[in-house]
C-alpha cells in the first residue's frame, strides 16, 4: 500500500485509509482520476485496453508529480460500440453525471485541481461539457488530458492514423499493450484496417462501429512491445509537463 510517509507527493486512493487521505490532501489537495472504457478494441486486444492504459499512465505520472491517484472509471461514453457484444456504454447524462459527482466529492475533501486522464477518445467531449458546468460550481480548478502531443510522439510511426487524432486499436494503442501487458495481446489476430472515410459518420449520428468489419482503425500489424515502452513514456512526460504547468499557473 503507497502510505504518506513513503510517497510524500501522490497516493493510492483506493489502498490508502481515510486517514492517510486526509493526511495527503491536506499537503497536496490534488487528485489524478484514470478514465478508461470497456469496449471492443479489435480481435486482438481486451475490451479494458483503455482502462489499463489509463491505469498506467496515471501511476507512471503521481510518481513524478503530485496526486491523490483515484480507482479507474472503467466503463465510459462508448455509444459508437454499442452494437459489439460485450462493448458497455453509459449514457451521456450518466457519464456527466457520474464526473460531476466525483468532482463534488473531492472538492468536500479538500481536492483544489482534478487531472482528468483519459485514454478513451469518445470521453472528450463529454469531459469538456462536465468541466463547463463543474466550473461554475465549485473552487476546483480541472484538467482534461487525452496524449497531449501525440502527433509529436508518434512521428516515427510506421503507420498513418486512420483520421487525424482518431484511431483504435491501432499500431499505437497494440504496441503500448504489448509494452504494459503483452499477455492479454492475442498478437496471431491483428490485422490492418482503414475503413473507408464516410460523410455520414462524419456529419450524422452514424457510429464508426458501422464502418468497421474487425473493429481496427490502423495497422496493429506493425506494433512492437520497443515502439510501445518509447511511446509509452513520451506520452508519460507528455502529461507530466502539462499537469505540473497547469498546478503551477492555478494552483
Amino acid at each position: 500500500m503507497a502510505h504518506p510517509s513513503d510517497h510524500p507527493r501522490w497516493l493510492d486512493a483506493a489502498t490508502a485509509t481515510w486517514l492517510d487521505c486526509r493526511e495527503f490532501l491536506a499537503r497536496h489537495p490534488y487528485a489524478i482520476l484514470p478514465l478508461g472504457a470497456t469496449e471492443q478494441h479489435g480481435p486482438h486486444l481486451p475490451q479494458n485496453t483503455d482502462t489499463i492504459l489509463a491505469e498506467g499512465l496515471a501511476a507512471r505520472v503521481a510518481e513524478q508529480t503530485t496526486g491523490l491517484v483515484l480507482p479507474a472509471l472503467p466503463i465510459g461514453y462508448s455509444w459508437v460500440w454499442r452494437d459489439y457484444p460485450g462493448s458497455l456504454t453509459l449514457s451521456l447524462n450518466t457519464f456527466l453525471a457520474v464526473i460531476k459527482d466525483i468532482a463534488r466529492s473531492l472538492h468536500r475533501n479538500g481536492c483544489r485541481a482534478l487531472l482528468l486522464l483519459s485514454a478513451h477518445g469518445a470521453n472528450q467531449q463529454p469531459l469538456k461539457y462536465a468541466m463547463r458546468d463543474l466550473s461554475d460550481e465549485l473552487a476546483l480548478n480541472i484538467l482534461n488530458a487525452f496524449y497531449p502531443n501525440l502527433r509529436d510522439i508518434l512521428s516515427d510511426a510506421e503507420s498513418p492514423m486512420w483520421m487525424p487524432m482518431n484511431f483504435h486499436a491501432d499500431e499505437f494503442e497494440t504496441s503500448l499493450m504489448l509494452y504494459l501487458r503483452p499477455e492479454l495481446v492475442r498478437i496471431d489476430r491483428v490485422v490492418r484496417e482503414y475503413p473507408p472515410r464516410s460523410m455520414d459518420y462524419e456529419m450524422s449520428s452514424l457510429p464508426m462501429g458501422a464502418l468497421s468489419q474487425s473493429g481496427v482503425f490502423g495497422d496493429a500489424t506493425v506494433a512492437t512491445a520497443a515502439k510501445g515502452e518509447r511511446w509509452f513514456h513520451a506520452c508519460v512526460a507528455s502529461i507530466v509537463k502539462v499537469w505540473q504547468e497547469f498546478l503551477e499557473h492555478h494552483c
